[in-house]
């Protein structure tokens, strides 16, 4: 077993440990919203689905995860996962712990691709974060979501953003710019929000960050937080293993899990990250 595989068993057992862990966090009584997918009386399933999609010219590719016990006419939650820069959607994949819980609890996950950017003064494949307008990723994340609904029964009231490190500033401007589609996002090792953020609802947020990060200094995540609770309003707090803000505006929480490493995806972070999504579904519709 090579030490990559080796890491992804760690991370798999530390997800699922973690998810049976936060299970009580899990009961929310909120409508499932069946996409147009539902009507479908066949659908593709496999753990590692290499597909593309066109935007406005430009092939862009993913990988989709559709556990075999995803089943026709059957709402079902959608995760994107965005991988950090100069990696790619094969090697999130490779080590990725929410395909154990994928496997377990019945969602489906996409791992879209990026395209070059320039960051840290070099160039690598990963997500532009700094524009809403124009912004080709943004347009990627909206296409993808109008193809899958299309495709498969999804629950458009659990469609969720996750990622690392450039992953992460985009799941930020996802929970800006597209608060309408995306219920909640949990950035991992990211920082600030980097545009006018002004979304349609208030945002649950999940954070996780490394106290000696070298690369998105833990000053920037904390930034982050405090923008996030002054968005959604919130006036209470408590901490456990996290800062846990509540009483926040229409129940859009905000975590914030700090830990002494450096740039990385913490052990415990996938289990704790999958309860909290389920723990924040889009409200119900017509709801104020």
């Amino acid at each position: 077993m090579t030490r990559t595989e080796q890491w992804a068993v760690v991370l798999m057992l530390g997800a699922v440990l973690g998810g049976l862990a936060s299970s009580p966090l899990c009961a929310v009584d909120v409508p499932a919203r069946p996409s147009p997918g539902c009507a479908a009386v066949k659908l593709d399933t496999g753990r590692e689905l290499h597909r593309t999609i066109n935007v406005d010219g430009v092939s862009r590719a993913y990988i989709l995860d559709v556990p075999e016990r995803i089943a026709p006419g059957i709402p079902v939650p959608l995760l994107l996962d965005f991988h950090g820069f100069g990696h790619s959607a094969a090697g999130v994949w490779n080590v990725s712990a929410f395909k154990a819980l994928a496997a377990r609890d019945g969602f489906i996950t996409a791992y879209p691709d990026g395209l070059p950017v320039h960051l840290l003064n070099r160039e690598g494949a990963g997500w532009e974060i700094f524009t809403i307008t124009g912004n080709r990723d943004l347009t990627l994340v909206t296409r993808l979501l109008d193809d899958l609904e299309r495709t498969y029964c999804i629950d458009r009231a659990r469609v969720f953003a996750t990622g690392f490190s450039n992953g992460a500033f985009f799941s930020n401007l996802l929970g800006c710019a597209m608060a309408d589609r995306i219920a909640a996002i949990a950035p991992v090792s990211g920082g600030r929000i980097t545009v006018p953020c002004a979304p349609a609802r208030a945002m649950p947020v999940m954070i996780h960050h490394g106290r000696h990060d070298p690369l998105v200094n833990v000053e920037q995540a904390r930034q982050m937080r405090d923008a996030w609770v002054a968005k959604n309003a919130c006036r209470e707090q408590r901490t456990d293993s996290c800062e846990r803000h509540r009483g926040c505006q229409d129940g859009a929480d905000v975590d914030y899990c700090e830990d002494d490493g450096d740039h990385h995806w913490p052990l415990a972070a996938t289990g704790r990250i999958w309860a909290f999504f389920q723990a924040h579904p889009l409200p119900p519709q017509g709801a104020p």
